[in-house]
């Protein structure tokens, strides 16, 4: 289904703020749209059949052992796969790295 990463913190006042940051890091050509939801934003490709490309979101942890049940993370799925995947995905981390030790990727 594609690549699925958790983001988690102990800063949960911080998470609207690095959401935000997260959306104005990617870098996208204009065969994508960027769609903004209250928990998260989806980048959409111009493909009826695969029109997902990344989504994030913030979830409410449930069985995982990366986070405890109740604790909310970024749910990030990466539909595209290859140098456009790894592009966002590394995007997305330097925004995180800016923040040290208080946001740690997980591979779910």
């Amino acid at each position: 289904m594609g690549w699925e990463y958790g983001i988690r913190t102990q800063e949960h006042a911080r998470l609207p703020e690095i959401m935000e940051r997260l959306v104005a890091s990617l870098t996208y050509s204009s065969m994508y749209s960027l769609e903004h939801h209250t928990d998260g934003f989806v980048l959409l490709r111009d493909d009826a059949s695969w029109p997902n490309a990344l989504e994030v979101r913030l979830e409410e942890a449930s069985g995982l052992d990366e986070v405890g049940d109740g604790e909310r993370y970024f749910y990030c799925l990466f539909h595209i796969w290859g140098e456009e995947g790894r592009a966002w995905m590394q995007q997305m981390q330097e925004v995180t790295s800016q923040y040290p030790d208080i946001f740690e990727w997980f591979e779910l």
